[in-house]
């Protein structure tokens, strides 16, 4: 059977820290794994099969279905990573521990600055994931608070970006940290998001006019170049006129 994954947006990059939080969006991927040569092309996707081909001596292989953009922001590097290595571990009988290993393999393939295990852990289970990126813990997994959506302008994929530009920030990415601890979820994304888009130079203007509609929490998504805003059920039209100016927005439920 398949492995589902979803997509997420952030509550916390995990640049500038190494701490990290995520929660999960009802976007699925879907993994399936077998045996026989990998298809080249996916530094991610070879990276993941070359470690389970080397470990069972066997050639490895993933299918994966997405309507995730690469590169936008919304998760769906780690949202891969986390299936692809649940089905293979699945597959081989290897017992492995899927969402560190599927953060590993993603600093390997280079697609991740952090191994995003925050992102690899909502994918995997839903709900909002804490964790320690550097010392590759997972701190706390909590369900997302009832009552909202978000609205989503999903883009991809992301231009070149300096991650340098978040962390000199890291005095602002401290204080808002200190809301994951008072379980202030949605005030922590709320400054993140509007963080980042100010330190990588996305639509700052926008995302305060989403605030002035009515979201709860807007801002960017990753490392961009994906914007999201987070409103209580039923008022998500205003917003959705708004991101329409620049895209074709989204609904979708947090999981």
């Amino acid at each position: 059977m398949p492995v589902i994954t979803h997509g997420g947006v952030s509550i916390l990059n995990a640049i500038p820290l190494g701490l990290g939080s995520s929660c999960a969006i009802d976007i699925n991927v879907e993994v399936d794994a077998s045996y026989g040569p990998q298809q080249p092309g996916s530094a991610l996707l070879d990276t993941i099969t070359d470690f389970f081909r080397v470990k069972s001596g066997r050639e490895v292989s993933v299918m994966v279905k997405s309507d995730l953009p690469q590169g936008g922001g919304l998760k769906s590097s780690s949202a891969v990573a986390a299936g692809a290595v649940s089905a293979l571990s699945s597959l081989t009988g290897m017992e492995v521990d899927v969402p560190v290993l599927a953060a590993r393999l993603s600093m390997e393939a280079g697609v991740s600055v952090t191994g995003a295990l925050d992102d690899v852990a909502a994918s995997l289970y839903g709900g909002i994931s804490i964790c320690d990126n550097t010392k590759m813990r997972i701190l706390r997994k909590v369900p997302f608070p009832d009552g909202y959506t978000f609205v989503l302008l999903p883009r991809g994929p992301r231009r070149e970006f300096n991650p340098d530009l978040l962390r000199k920030r890291w005095p602002a990415f401290k204080s808002i940290s200190t809301l994951l601890h008072t379980g202030n979820y949605i005030e922590a994304m709320a400054r993140n998001g509007l963080t980042v888009s100010q330190a990588l130079g996305y639509e700052t203007d926008v995302l305060l006019k989403a605030m002035d509609l009515g979201a709860r929490a807007s801002g960017v998504s990753g490392n961009g170049p994906s914007l999201f805003a987070l409103v209580k059920e039923d008022e998500e039209g205003p917003i959705v006129d708004l991101f329409s100016m620049l895209g074709s927005p989204i609904v979708r439920r947090p999981i």
